[in-house]
């Protein structure tokens, strides 16, 4: 697990919100810090935040190490830097429709930021990230549920379950999204191989679990993504709905109490 907030807070905090100061004195940086980060989250993409290294940066950006770091200053303010960078090109959420149907397109929106850089699952969330872009989404996410009655320590505990929700949900997404390549076999070849040997020791004895499966209870509702992938994309929904009508109760809840 990779941990935001090891770096120097002034330095970090300097690049997050007023980027590469302006060099006293010698030729100015040939590169935008935007290209240091963007190449750091592609390389990030490729092999995972453990596997980024600032001289295998410096390599792919065709300058020398020590030059970096006149970039930044370690691979922990790069970390948070990427992670703000990823967090700009999300849509900040949308209250036009309402606060369930903003917080579901949130939801869905970080889902798709984690399938696209699955590194994101191993940076630890405990430690926030306070770059521009994050707080922005964060001050956008809160205001979907704020003006609906909900005590403050609310409106902020459920931005946070269906952040979490949608982190845990989501691991599963990208892990049946890249089991495929990890193990070199198919869901069908995986279960083709393992299906004989299950049927012959289940024998009966799991009536329920075969009742559910006789009702459709492990069907998908679209055959055209590998089957696991789209169960997990299938449960991401449910569970999201049963988060948001739980949010809905806590609402309801308030608005009788003021009544």
């Amino acid at each position: 697990m990779e941990y935001a907030g090891r770096g120097d807070p002034a330095k970090t905090m300097a690049l997050l919100w007023e980027g590469l100061p302006a060099p006293r004195r010698g030729p100015r940086q040939r590169l935008e810090l935007t290209a240091v980060v963007d190449a750091a989250v592609a390389a990030a993409d490729r092999a995972g935040p453990a596997a980024l290294s600032m001289r295998a940066l410096a390599q792919e950006l065709g300058i020398g190490t020590a030059s970096l770091y006149t970039y930044v200053p370690g691979k922990a303010e790069l970390l948070e830097l990427m992670v703000d960078r990823v967090v700009a090109g999300q849509p900040l959420p949308d209250a036009t429709s309402g606060w369930r149907a903003g917080l579901r397109g949130a939801a869905e929106a970080d889902l798709a930021a984690y399938r696209a850089h699955p590194w994101l699952l191993q940076v630890s969330t405990s430690r926030t990230v306070f770059g521009p872009h994050v707080l922005a989404r964060y001050e956008a996410t809160l205001a979907l549920l704020h003006g609906h009655g909900l005590a403050a320590t609310d409106v902020v505990g459920c931005v946070a379950a269906v952040d979490a929700y949608t982190r845990g949900a989501a691991a599963a997404v990208v892990e049946a999204e890249q089991a495929p390549a990890q193990t070199g076999s198919s869901d069908d070849e995986w279960w083709e191989r393992r299906a004989p040997f299950l049927e012959e020791r289940m024998n009966g004895r799991f009536p329920l679990l075969a009742a559910l499966e006789e009702a459709g209870a492990f069907g998908v509702s679209d055959t055209a993504l590998p089957y696991t992938l789209q169960r997990a994309l299938d449960r991401f929904s449910l569970g999201l709905g049963l988060v948001l009508d739980a949010v809905a109760g806590r609402i309801a809840a308030s608005a009788g109490r003021a009544s």
